[in-house]
């Protein structure tokens, strides 16, 4: 939401008064919402401002969000790449080994079919 939460519900251009007063309203408001703590919801609210609303950090913080996901989703990509190699490799000796034992097969059969 960014800068207009923070003039609004955190009370900059009036509402609660000022920042603190906002942080504390925000806290009691989440305290009864969710029944954690006051610290804790306090400690969410102060976090909230610097990280997603103060127009400086909360676009540093996105940048590393993102980035994050991204280096997340590259690491995973390797991951998955070595399981399907590994997943192909023992695919393709099971089936080679399915091809000797139809050779074999129809080795048996052409020994039966001579013999009688």
């Amino acid at each position: 939401m960014g800068l207009k939460r923070l003039l609004i519900k955190k009370g900059l251009l009036g509402g609660a008064g000022g920042l603190i007063e906002g942080h504390i309203f925000d806290a009691l408001q989440k305290k009864k919402e969710t029944g954690k703590p006051f610290r804790q919801c306090l400690e969410e609210s102060v976090k909230e401002t610097f990280t997603e609303d103060l127009p400086g950090t909360s676009h540093v913080y996105q940048i590393g969000k993102k980035d994050g996901r991204k280096q997340g989703t590259i690491e995973q990509a390797e991951r998955d790449e070595v399981k399907m190699q590994r997943m192909h490799e023992e695919h393709e000796r099971e089936r080679e080994k399915w091809k000797e034992i139809d050779r074999e097969k129809d080795s048996l059969i052409d020994e039966l079919e001579d013999g009688l």
